[in-house]
């Protein structure tokens, strides 16, 4: 813990100016993100690709260490009744107890947010150009983190609420009561 309050003293160390031109170009960032959605089907692509990569990439890890056999990794957008999809991973085997975590693995790139973070200013110089490149990344990430409506239903079964709903249940019981 004391590290990572060194590193928000570093952080906080920066010109004011710094961290307002990242404020800025998170704005730009979603500005185009916003942009990119009205656009075509290959502005999307090129503009979603490697946070695509990154969701679909958490899916299929948490899919392999938990048991639930994928079977297929898309990353090309596919026409939908609903839209376009832009990535997908299938699995054979999802279960009460792995589809939960399958389901909201992509939250995991907030840790791997978390760990570029602290680790930034040790990889690179503290510079503006820098710490830009800092945001750009943390943005990416955070972005990217966010469960789609497909991951939500997967996570949250019925059969996942009632294993992990009892657990937890248990669990307050036991400990805070």
């Amino acid at each position: 813990m004391k590290d990572l309050e060194l590193v928000f003293e570093d952080v906080a160390s920066y010109p004011g100016y710094w961290h307002l031109c990242g404020i800025c170009l998170i704005v730009v960032l979603a500005l185009l993100d916003t942009r990119a959605k009205r656009g075509g089907v290959l502005t999307i692509f090129f503009w979603n690709l490697p946070g695509v990569f990154l969701h679909e990439l958490t899916h299929l890890c948490a899919g392999t260490i938990l048991l639930a056999k994928p079977v297929s990794l898309h990353l090309l957008p596919r026409k939908r009744s609903t839209g376009w999809q832009l990535g997908a991973v299938t699995f054979q085997r999802l279960n009460a107890f792995n589809s939960l975590p399958v389901g909201l693995a992509p939250l995991g790139l907030v840790a791997v947010a978390y760990f570029i973070f602290t680790h930034w200013t040790h990889w690179f110089p503290s510079t503006l150009s820098s710490i830009l490149g800092a945001y750009v990344a943390l943005f990416f990430l955070v972005y990217n983190s966010i469960p789609s409506r497909q991951d939500i239903r997967v996570a949250f079964s019925l059969g996942s609420i009632l294993v992990y709903g009892t657990v937890l249940f248990v669990l307050y019981e036991f400990f805070w009561t």
